[in-house]
């Protein structure tokens, strides 16, 4: 799964390729669920979003179908067959997405203890108490 850079094709010029070039000539909205901004910023650099504003889906929008409606954003995709079915054009994988593994000790058992086992690269980072 990737953060990927996808638009509408009257936004782009003929043979040109939403990607990292494209966004740091661009000026313009940039659709973006308020909890990537600060991911995507970092990631990209400020220099590269210098021009940009961010703008937010409806709440009860889906982000692609808000990425359609302002015409240029970043998303997460594995294949782009949803952005497509917006008429979205699905441009350069910015970057991964990372999974984050969370669960309830009260409710953890014997079966999660062996997927968790299973799944273990490194120690644990941080641990929430409540």
């Amino acid at each position: 799964m990737y953060h990927t850079l996808m638009g509408r094709e009257d936004r782009r010029a003929p043979n040109a390729t939403f990607d990292r070039e494209f966004l740091a000539d661009y000026e313009g909205p940039l659709c973006i669920s308020p909890r990537y901004e600060r991911l995507v910023t970092a990631v990209l650099g400020t220099d590269a979003l210098d021009g940009v504003e961010f703008v937010y889906p409806d709440p009860d929008e889906e982000e692609e179908a808000a990425i359609a409606r302002v015409g240029l954003g970043v998303y997460l995709t594995v294949t782009g067959t949803t952005a497509r079915e917006h008429g979205l054009a699905v441009g350069e994988h910015l970057f991964p997405s990372e999974t984050v593994l969370m669960r309830n000790a009260a409710e953890t058992d014997e079966s999660v203890s062996t997927v968790l086992r299973a799944l273990e690269r490194e120690t644990t980072d941080s641990e929430i108490r409540v």
